[in-house]
């Protein structure tokens, strides 16, 4: 392998690794921002059980998207449809983890929108981008 090649590669990790590391970040703060919901929901003038409350729930697994979505392909078209978009081909792991991601995010924005609702918006979409490394 030659020297060009090499530095190639270890370009290339170097990138993956500040990828890997922003898109922690990201996943970092919607989780914060989850836990600040649990924990704004969970305050004293509003007393509901932390498992009734929408965001208490286990995280999807393997099993559950075979039997929802019936196939890899499946899963990751049902994944396109819901606007969740990999950089690369994602494990089965990482489908999991986008779907409760996705299931999570779908709850915080419904519970604000019934909270703080805003008719000027009625009929609009939203995506949520996590932003990435160019």
């Amino acid at each position: 392998m030659g020297k060009k090649r090499i530095t190639q590669l270890l370009e290339d990790l170097k990138e993956n690794y500040q990828r890997d590391l922003h898109n922690s970040a990201a996943i970092y703060t919607v989780a914060q921002v989850a836990v600040n919901e649990l924990k704004q929901q969970n305050s004293p003038v509003n007393q509901t059980p932390v498992a009734a409350l929408p965001f208490a729930h286990n995280l999807v697994d393997k099993d559950q998207l075979i039997k929802q979505y019936g196939s890899y392909n499946g899963c990751r078209k049902a994944a396109r449809e819901q606007g969740i978009k990999f950089s690369r081909t994602p494990s089965w792991e990482q489908l999991a983890a986008a779907f409760s991601y996705a299931e999570v995010l779908q709850q915080i924005v419904t519970n604000y929108v019934s909270t703080y609702p805003e008719p000027k918006l009625q009929g609009t979409k939203f995506e949520i981008v996590f932003p990435s490394e160019s």
